[in-house]
């Protein structure tokens, strides 16, 4: 009955902002071709929607900032080290070729999951709002996740620049001259 009752009162427009961010996680399911700014979209979305779950913290108490960044900068690096998809530039149309991932559509479900839910917890228990186990345990949660799309969105960039590439086919070059 609670959570009829949860689901019955949320407002229309979260169930809007939730089918959106469904539909753009889901478009990347399949391969398909992007404009190099279009690889940006998805993580400054999750960005913005991150911030803005966490700001209120921010003023409360400036350390969730901190925490906030230092969590995006990780989650950064690590995303930029992940293994990257079997992407290709092509000059001519200057788009680049991706395969599908699961991966957006799975930290998007993850962080509208998370903005959700803590929502509804501090509206049945306003001592949420005061434990500092939440205050900064979500903005790094947020920064984290924010951090490791943006950080594969730059890896996948890399691969639109000319001296990327020029490095990419050297060493792929190098490692067809090899001998077993």
């Amino acid at each position: 009955m609670l959570l009829l009752a949860i689901l019955r009162h949320t407002p229309l427009w979260v169930w809007g902002l939730f089918a959106a961010l469904l539909l753009l996680g889901a478009s990347q399911l399949r391969p398909r071709a992007v404009a190099p700014l279009r690889l940006l979209l998805l993580p400054l979305v999750l960005l913005a929607l991150g911030l803005w779950s966490s700001s209120a913290g921010f003023v409360a108490d400036p350390r969730t900032f901190v925490l906030w960044l230092a969590a995006l900068l990780a989650g950064g690096a690590l995303g930029r080290r992940l293994p990257q998809p079997a992407a290709r530039w092509d000059a001519a149309t200057q788009r680049l070729w991706l395969p599908g991932s699961i991966l957006p559509l799975t930290l998007v479900v993850l962080v509208f999951g998370l903005r959700y839910g803590i929502t509804v917890a501090m509206i049945l228990d306003a001592g949420w709002r005061d434990s500092t186990a939440v205050r900064l345990t979500a903005p790094a949660l947020y920064g984290a996740i924010s951090g490791l799309l943006s950080g594969r969105a730059l890896a996948l960039w890399t691969l639109t620049r000319p001296a990327a590439r020029r490095i990419e086919a050297t060493i792929e070059a190098h490692a067809h001259t090899r001998r077993p």
